[in-house]
């Protein structure tokens, strides 16, 4: 269908002239008599009857431009439909997370953006590994972030790691423990442990840990959210194996503090992308995540241990 000769419709209903109409649209009388021929011919209707030279609202063209009078008015709206997605690509982002990372990435990757002098806004949820592949596959967020290996295989992403956190043990500051540079898993066996339930990523992962040692802690405490079990670690109920990244910034002061394992182990994350073109604010939040990475491993030797770039 030809948008131009439905505008051109429109414009001879409301100035009842053929020639004015072609005229407010910027053509010849000839051309616009050809447009509506044609429109004609692909409606399969007569929208005008041609008495003395005059074009009349047929009964059909009279029901055909009622019907459609409210699609016609949106025509107008498409440039600006158009400019408003040109400006949202530009200035939106919207990020996709679980809540460790959103504190641990998104925040401080936000603040270096807005140091920068970076115009935009932005979206950050907090979702389940499932909903994070399956809701950036459908294009429904600009980038998710995400710890590796991504779990869907049948959904279309690119995965590009970002950086890698190194695995250790989260515990209160006052323990005799904390004291120690790094904690093997046997030290911390008969602690009382906080962790995720099973079957949730983190919990597989102490249990894979673990299982290696043939060492079975007491997890007393069960939740189904890691920022939970920090809280529980500052209020001195436990101890948790964890990464850096999930453990958060713990600066000098906290109530917890975090120490790796003797043997080295790390976790990978990366950034999720749908198929296609990168938003180049995506890639300018991904730069100031690095950025703040950058900054605050120059400030505090153990971050800079413990977080590695990629």
């Amino acid at each position: 269908m030809n948008l131009r000769a439905l505008r051109l419709f429109r414009e001879i209903v409301l100035s009842g002239s053929l020639h004015e109409a072609a005229k407010r649209l910027n053509t010849s009388t000839s051309a616009a008599s050809r447009l509506i021929l044609n429109l004609e011919q692909d409606l399969c209707l007569p929208l005008f009857s041609r008495n003395h030279r005059r074009l009349e609202l047929t009964e059909d063209g009279d029901m055909f431009y009622r019907s459609i009078l409210h699609t016609l008015d949106g025509l107008d709206e498409i440039p600006v439909v158009a400019g408003d997605i040109a400006r949202r690509t530009r200035e939106w982002l919207s990020v996709v997370t679980a809540a460790p990372l959103a504190n641990g990435l998104v925040t401080p990757a936000l603040a270096q953006l807005q140091h920068e002098g970076c115009e935009f806004r932005c979206s950050v949820s907090v979702e389940t590994r499932f909903d994070i592949e399956s809701k950036v596959a459908a294009r429904g967020y600009n980038l998710g972030l995400i710890s590796l290996p991504v779990e869907n295989s049948i959904i279309v992403l690119e995965t590009v790691p970002i950086l890698r956190a190194r695995v250790g043990v989260v515990l209160p500051r006052a323990h005799p423990l904390a004291e120690r540079e790094a904690i093997a898993l046997k030290d911390i066996v008969d602690e009382p442990f906080i962790g995720l339930r099973p079957g949730q990523r983190w919990r597989d992962r102490t249990d894979e840990l673990l299982g290696r040692t043939g060492l079975r802690p007491k997890f007393w405490i069960e939740t189904n959210a890691t920022p939970l079990v920090i809280g529980m670690v500052r209020a001195g109920l436990g101890v948790s194996v964890i990464d850096r990244v999930c453990a958060g910034l713990l600066p000098e002061g906290d109530p917890a503090v975090f120490r790796p394992l003797v043997d080295t182990h790390w976790i990978t994350y990366a950034s999720l992308h749908p198929p296609g073109v990168r938003l180049q604010l995506a890639e300018r939040f991904l730069d100031a995540l690095a950025a703040s990475v950058e900054m605050r491993s120059a400030k505090d030797a153990d971050f800079a241990r413990d977080l590695e770039l990629l």
